[in-house]
């Protein structure tokens, strides 16, 4: 019975020493994954699709037209803004003429 009893023991010591080791790996193994930097996650985004070639060409329109109407307003803008210059240089004249000629305070002797 003894020598069955030793082989059960020895077995069991075995075992337990297998266990013991196995944690012991398990644990070295746990301490480099924690001690290693990190993966660097990166944002996803869902996959769109392309639009199709009648949006692209709407949009496309859409930016043209705002251009143009930009550069429609710049020459407007231009145009009344030579108007308004020419007016007020053609009053000023007027003014400083009727001013020496036409103005006649002058003192009487």
């Amino acid at each position: 019975m003894t020598s069955q009893n030793n082989n059960t023991e020895e077995i069991r010591r075995r075992e337990q020493e297998l266990r013991d080791r196995e944690t012991a790996l398990r644990l070295r193994e746990l301490e480099m994954e924690i001690s290693q930097p990190p993966i660097p996650v990166y944002p996803t985004t869902k996959h769109e699709a392309p639009p199709s070639k009648l949006k692209q060409r709407l949009r496309q329109a859409a930016n043209v037209a705002k251009f143009l109407g930009i550069v429609v307003a710049v020459i407007v803008a231009v145009k009344v803004a030579m108007w308004a210059a020419t007016a007020l240089m053609v009053g000023a004249i007027a003014w400083i003429t009727y001013k020496i000629f036409f103005d006649n305070k002058q003192p009487k002797p």
